[in-house]
């Protein structure tokens, strides 16, 4: 069978090795015939070239369609494979507490958190276990954890009458890392950090580079700040 060699340019190349590899000497022939239709037809050059012009804005088109197809039908599983990921993760967060996949360590700002975190809930198991007391900046209330269960950490507020415990998990240090990272990376000002100060008082308390200075909350990681 007799071979010949066809040259493309950049963009035509990467539309040829889209096409499914069934597709390619079809519409190649299709291409071909309608050329030599053209040719013999008769027609003035003007018109062959608006013809041909015609016929590759038809196959252009029709290769977009299929592409805009395939990426509805991707777009379709990757949506109902992501919901589907969130209820099993759900499903084991209530069952067994913090899934760690559930947060990829891929950027700077999840690295901190993981790193936090991992101490703050080796820290508050053992505050809890010996029932330690510790206060707010001020000294004016006083705190302690309650309990640490399922990846939760739960932190009594002693000089309230309200018994129900203030609980924050690795997400709530995920967004306040987010915070401080938003602020400069360095510092935040007390009370920013974290919404509620009982969680704020407590990761301090739990973690060595996290620290008050007067108004604001310090991060000290690894004598690195995050930006």
């Amino acid at each position: 069978m007799p071979k010949r060699n066809v040259y493309f340019s950049d963009d035509d190349v990467k539309l040829w090795d889209n096409l499914p590899e069934g597709m390619r000497s079809r519409l190649l022939r299709d291409f071909l015939i309608e050329h030599e239709n053209i040719r013999s037809s008769g027609l003035t050059r003007e018109d062959r070239r608006r013809e041909l012009l015609r016929g590759r804005i038809r196959r252009h088109r029709d290769e977009v369609r299929r592409m805009e197809d395939k990426s509805d039908e991707y777009g379709y599983l990757a949506e109902g494979a992501r919901e589907e990921a969130l209820e099993l993760e759900e499903a084991f967060e209530e069952e067994f507490g913090f899934y760690p996949a559930a947060l990829d360590i891929h950027n700077e700002t999840e690295e901190v958190t993981f790193d936090l975190w991992d101490t703050i809930l080796a820290q508050a198991e053992h505050y809890a276990l010996n029932e330690t007391i510790f206060t707010s900046p001020s000294g004016r209330n006083r705190y302690r954890i309650q309990g640490v269960k399922k990846g939760k950490i739960m932190v009594e507020r002693m000089d309230t009458n309200s018994k129900k415990p203030s609980t924050f998990t690795v997400r709530t240090i995920e967004k306040a890392v987010e915070r401080l990272k938003q602020a400069g990376g360095g510092k935040i000002r007390r009370g920013h950090f974290m919404p509620v100060i009982a969680q704020e008082c407590a990761a301090v308390e739990l973690h060595p580079s996290l620290r008050y200075e007067e108004d604001w909350l310090i991060l000290s990681h690894e004598g690195q700040v995050i930006s």
